[in-house]
């Protein structure tokens, strides 16, 4: 699937994000709030918690922002739930997978870089975020977070030593598939990484 400008605006989307109070984990309110972001579903306004701008439509800074959101919730809200089930897998391990050209590498890069020296920076963006510290059979150190009520995210990070440079892995529970096909899931990651870096300024 396609991730063209167009399509994702508000005047296309709105119907659909005011299909998700009461729905997919979100409480039946006319906010909707997810990744320290406040999307009014009357309005179409976007509220950056962290800063308490607003994520302008118009604006070209913003614009693939918004684009974004709007790709992501609208996929959301076409989903039926389905509860976590603990089982994580990665995006190599996605159906489809072969369709995308979209890979993971620059979230790692950007995870490494901001937080491989510093582990304890990521577990304070990731408790920004409403998540925290979780166990995981590999690495040095994992946090899990929901970028949305009903999509958990696992980050590893393995820590530098004599042989080995740091690095980072992106993990997902197994019904990430009932939401979204990979190049959603890819959308949705970038945003969760730029949220985690942003939650350090």
């Amino acid at each position: 699937m396609s991730h063209p400008s167009e399509l994702w605006t508000w005047e296309k989307c709105a119907d659909k994000m005011r299909l998700l109070p009461g729905r997919n984990g979100f409480p039946k309110s006319s906010i909707l709030s997810f990744l320290g972001y406040e999307l009014d579903i009357e309005k179409g306004r976007i509220i950056d918690t962290f800063t308490g701008d607003e994520i302008t439509r118009g604006n070209r800074t913003y614009r693939s922002i918004t684009h974004t959101i709007f790709y992501v919730l609208s996929a959301y809200s076409n989903a039926d739930e389905v509860s976590p089930t603990g089982n994580k897998v990665s995006s190599k391990q996605f159906r489809g997978n072969q369709f995308t050209r979209r890979g993971y590498s620059g979230e790692a890069f950007n995870l490494v870089r901001t937080f491989g020296s510093n582990p304890e920076k990521l577990v304070e963006a990731t408790k920004v975020l409403g998540g925290d510290v979780t166990n995981f059979p590999v690495g040095d150190i994992a946090v899990e977070l929901y970028p949305l009520p009903r999509v958990p995210m696992t980050i590893v990070l393995g820590l530098a030593d004599e042989e080995f440079p740091a690095e980072a892995w992106i993990y997902f529970d197994e019904t990430i598939e009932s939401y979204f096909d990979s190049e959603q899931t890819y959308f949705l990651t970038h945003l969760t990484v730029k949220r985690l870096i942003e939650a350090t300024k």
